[in-house]
């Protein structure tokens, strides 16, 4: 019962400090974001160019129009 209390206990106390969304990327939990490390905004903009380029026609078309600028 002991174990389930301190469990109970941490979880209580430190979530609100490790989820807190006003850090704006400072503290430890911070760094976990995706918004906060290289990693997951890399990924955002891997995801926004595979939607840009799914065919070989549309990778074409966007870079005849890089060109014509």
């Amino acid at each position: 019962m002991k174990k389930i209390f301190y469990i109970l206990c941490f979880f209580i106390f430190t979530s609100t400090s490790f989820a807190d969304n006003n850090t704006e990327c400072e503290g430890v939990m911070a760094k976990l974001k995706k918004d906060c490390n290289i990693l997951g905004k890399s990924m955002d903009k891997m995801k926004d160019f595979s939607k840009k380029n799914k065919t070989i026609n549309q990778s074409i078309d966007n870079i005849k129009k890089k060109i014509q600028k």
